[in-house]
C-alpha cells in the first residue's frame, strides 16, 4: 500500500502541490510543471525542465518545509516563478 499526504497551495495564479510518501517528498510548481523532490537518491533536486526529466540539479537546502516556504514566497513576491531566480534561492538560502 502506498500512502501519500498531499497538500494543495493556491499562489497568485500557481497551484503548489506538496506530497510526502515513504519513499520521500515532492514539490511541483503548476501550470510549469516544475518539480523539486528527493526520490530516488534521497537528495533534494529541482528538475528545471517538464519535457527533460532526466536533468536534474542538486540543492544546498535539503528540508522540505524550508524548501517550501522558500517556493511559496518566490511566487508570491514575484508575482509568479521566475526559474532562475528561484533555483538561486532554493541555493542561497542560508542552511542552518
Amino acid at each position: 500500500m502506498n500512502r501519500k499526504v498531499q497538500e494543495k497551495h493556491q499562489i497568485k495564479d500557481k497551484i503548489v502541490y506538496h506530497a510526502n510518501t515513504h519513499l520521500g517528498w515532492s514539490i511541483v510548481i503548476m501550470h510549469d510543471n516544475v518539480l523539486i523532490d528527493n526520490y530516488h537518491t534521497h537528495i533534494a533536486h529541482i528538475h528545471p525542465y517538464p519535457k527533460k526529466h532526466f536533468i536534474k540539479k542538486n540543492l544546498k537546502n535539503q528540508d522540505q518545509y524550508k524548501i517550501l516556504d522558500i517556493v511559496l514566497l518566490h511566487i508570491d513576491l514575484n508575482n509568479g516563478l521566475k526559474l532562475e531566480l528561484l533555483e538561486e534561492e532554493l541555493n542561497d538560502y542560508n542552511v542552518d
